[in-house]
């Protein structure tokens, strides 16, 4: 097996907590990457300003692609470890890993390209802005870069599991997450008369009710669905029908038809609630994620590739959804291509570190970081050394798969 350079890895890690940035806002995370990638000699595309797509071809083109991606952004949370690294920037931090998930893909390319003479094929680097905010695949998407490869792979931190340990979902991991606002336009009236007007309050309140009562009608029970309404807003005043109410909330399912069922439902129920009240409705959406969804012989691969680096009793396989209804959009990446997301355990015993993603006082065990760039680096060389034609001239530590 091969082994990233374990303090090139850290001191990449540590600069990127120390200096996080907010979604399409990661112009220095972005230099900095694009400076370690001119270092080792990889050609790269810019991508959306912040967003960078790089590769690294083998010796040969054995017809082989593999795409590794991390994601870059971090969150709008002020820092609370002792972390001698901890942010610089006030009210910023990396409290979803993406520091580590963006050292380990720099390792890892470190390695593949020092590597290169002795692999055939090509891999893909992706280092992907704006993930917090669902969108940031789409970049690479409308500039045509997510087709032409045959496997995908991606790492995310699990702040739950012990460092040295890595889980994958045997099928479905996340949750899509799909955005929905409601426009209702009614009339003004005094509510002495509210004959005379169109409440919008009112009709959004049924309609509220409604929707909220979508996840045990419309599917079966045990088919695991998320509706929730955040806002909700109507009225000017306590004497006034309201001649408008908002209301935006998000639907989360492990499947694209039942995607499309609620997405249909919603709007139906909006029209002929508005109906009834004498109300307009103009429903929108907005894709922040498909259901990420791991494929079968992808995932075995690399989870052979996960117990030949750290041992059988290493690796888990999940029945159950690893990210639950949270939602994460390397599933676009995965989405017409077999692929699979690892989850790197970063908890240390006796570490007062949060055991959550997204707290203030998250701070993973530094070697996780390892463990995601020799994962990366290893399943990308076992992938494109399965064809038989080169699998000769690959290093005899490789495992073959």
């Amino acid at each position: 097996m091969f082994h990233c350079d374990s303090g090139f890895a850290r001191e990449c890690r540590r600069w990127l907590h120390q200096h996080p940035e907010l979604s399409n806002q990661e112009y220095n995370t972005a230099k900095f990457i694009r400076e370690k990638l001119n270092e080792f000699g990889i050609e790269y595309q810019e991508v959306e300003k912040t967003g960078t797509f790089a590769r690294i071809k083998g010796h040969r083109d054995n017809g082989r692609t593999i795409l590794l991606r991390a994601d870059i952004d971090a969150l709008p949370i002020e820092e609370q470890t002792d972390l001698p690294y901890k942010s610089v920037n006030p009210g910023v931090m990396h409290a979803c890993g993406h520091d580590v998930h963006t050292a380990a893909l720099l390792a890892a390319a470190k390695k593949l390209a020092e590597l290169k003479g002795s692999f055939a094929g090509t891999v893909l680097l992706v280092f992907q802005q704006a993930e917090e905010m669902g969108h940031g695949s789409q970049y690479f998407r409308e500039q045509g870069l997510l087709n032409n490869y045959d496997r995908a792979f991606g790492v995310h931190i699990a702040p739950d599991v012990p460092v040295g340990t890595v889980v994958f979902s045997r099928k479905e991991d996340a949750a899509s997450c799909d955005f929905f606002r409601i426009n209702l336009t009614g009339r003004k009236a005094h509510t002495s008369k509210p004959h005379l007007g169109r409440d919008a309050l009112q009709a959004g309140a049924v309609l509220v009710g409604e929707i909220s009562k979508l996840s045990g009608r419309l599917l079966p029970s045990d088919e695991p669905v998320n509706v929730g309404i955040g806002v909700f807003k109507a009225g000017t005043s306590y004497n006034i029908v309201a001649d408008s109410a908002l209301i935006e909330g998000s639907f989360r399912v492990f499947s694209e038809e039942n995607r499309e069922k609620l997405k249909a439902k919603i709007h139906e129920l909006a029209e002929n609630i508005a109906a009834v009240y004498g109300v307009q409705a103009a429903v929108t959406y907005d894709c922040n994620a498909s259901p990420l969804i791991n494929d079968e012989q992808a995932r075995e691969e690399a989870a052979q590739i996960a117990r030949k680096l750290l041992g059988e009793d290493k690796v888990t396989i999940s029945e159950a959804p690893v990210f639950g209804f949270a939602a994460d959009d390397f599933a676009e990446y995965i989405k017409d291509v077999p692929g699979v997301y690892a989850h790197v355990g970063t908890a240390r015993e006796g570490s007062d570190s949060a055991r959550v993603l997204h707290s203030e006082k998250l701070a993973p065990a530094e070697e996780a970081v390892e463990v995601a760039a020799d994962l990366h680096i290893n399943y990308a060389l076992n992938f494109l050394g399965q064809d038989k034609e080169y699998l000769s001239e690959l290093d005899d530590t490789l495992v073959k798969i």
